[in-house]
């Protein structure tokens, strides 16, 4: 019979130290369908491009609600946004971009389905003041083309879907001595896990072999050289290695992340709460990852530009047309310059270029590029 090393005083010690933040009922569910921590899979590290299949769940954003108000809904749609694009352009600071900020008063345009699920007490309810508060979660679905191009205009890279999938070898020392967290303890890194999907990556675990359980000193060490032969045998280069211990009244992690033999990146984070630090392992890894694979992409310098709307037939149309424009994140001021009965000709000021403007306006299905127009006087038909 294989020898194993239960990690029951090591959970118990996690879970009593977290205290009410998580309910009792939901400690020990089991994973969901789809777990984001799984098994090791063969993984070749290599970095992605922006000529890829997109993934749709790059493009979805899952956010918690503590009402069901029509103004807190439309705050969650933009914190969502915000979440997508964080995750596309590998850029933690990415919502913070002044274009990317005026998206995200119009962010339920760029929604294609959304969904919300309630909670239920076992789920992270609590009480103030006596009255419960239930938190549901709601999931966002975005137009991938007008993300991509929203990306573009701000001039944030792009990091495509073909992402590593780093195989993770922790140890957590609870003051009992260091234990390997292998496929068997799935809700010991959930929280690792969950904050991975919101960066766009997913980990896997070793099996946890009696040889993976002995070897949980080089774990500690951060040794590469005596992790390579146990990682060879899952086929995953990336590796994500990470020591979690108690550090005066929190908790310490110190991190590793590798491909192959080469060292990418070594962090360390501390805070009271233990899952907090064992998820500070993703933010690290996404961060480390996106620096070597996200993709520059060009969108020239801000200026004024001149264009001509057309086909436009009526009030009705020439509001639209405006209002299109306006709410467009890349386009700072609008001006007319001539109005005529089926057409106006516009100045705009850009936070971009004119070819990235072209990408980014003909995205939103409401104005298409007119092929017979001259590079220089940019015409724009208005979608029936």
């Amino acid at each position: 019979m294989r020898p194993t090393v239960s990690l029951f005083p090591l959970v118990a010690s996690l879970l009593l130290a977290l205290g009410p933040a998580l309910p009792a009922a939901a400690q020990f569910e089991p994973a969901e369908p789809g777990p984001p921590v799984e098994p090791a899979l063969p993984d070749d590290g290599e970095a992605g491009s922006a000529g890829s299949v997109r993934d749709p769940a790059l493009y979805r954003g899952e956010v918690e609600l503590l009402s069901q108000g029509a103004g807190e809904v439309r705050a969650a749609t933009a914190r969502a946004l915000a979440q997508v694009v964080v995750k596309l352009s590998g850029d933690p600071q990415a919502a913070g971009n002044p274009v990317v900020r005026r998206a995200l008063a119009q962010a339920d345009s760029f929604v294609i389905a959304s969904g919300a699920a309630d909670s239920s007490d076992q789920q992270g309810n609590t009480a103030i003041g006596g009255v419960p508060v239930y938190r549901s979660r709601m999931s966002f679905d975005f137009d991938p083309g007008r993300v991509d191009a929203l990306l573009a205009g701000a001039g944030l890279p792009y990091w495509g879907p073909d992402r590593p999938q780093p195989l993770l070898w922790l140890a957590i020392d609870d003051g009992r001595g260091p234990r390997l967290v292998s496929a068997q303890q799935l809700n010991v890194v959930k929280p690792l896990a969950t904050r991975g999907l919101e960066r766009g990556l997913r980990f896997a675990l070793p099996a946890g072999s009696a040889v993976e359980m002995a070897a949980v000193d080089a774990i500690w060490s951060q040794s590469l050289e005596r992790l390579q032969p146990l990682a060879a045998r899952y086929g995953n280069r990336t590796l994500l290695v990470g020591k979690v211990y108690r550090s005066g009244s929190g908790w310490a992690a110190d991190w590793l992340l590798a491909s192959g033999e080469h060292e990418l990146s070594r962090w360390s984070f501390s805070d009271p709460s233990p899952l907090i630090a064992i998820a500070s392992g993703a933010d690290g890894a996404a961060d480390a990852i996106a620096r070597r694979d996200a993709v520059a992409v060009e969108v020239g310098e801000p200026q004024r530009l001149e264009i001509e709307l057309a086909g436009l037939r009526g009030s009705g149309d020439l509001a639209r047309a405006m209002g299109y424009l306006q709410t467009l994140p890349v386009v700072r001021a609008v001006d007319v310059v001539e109005a005529r009965p089926d057409g106006l000709r516009l100045r705009l000021d850009l936070a971009v270029g004119a070819e990235a403007f072209a990408r980014f306006v003909t995205e939103g299905g409401v104005l298409a590029a007119d092929p017979f127009a001259s590079e220089d006087a940019p015409r724009f038909l208005l979608q029936p």
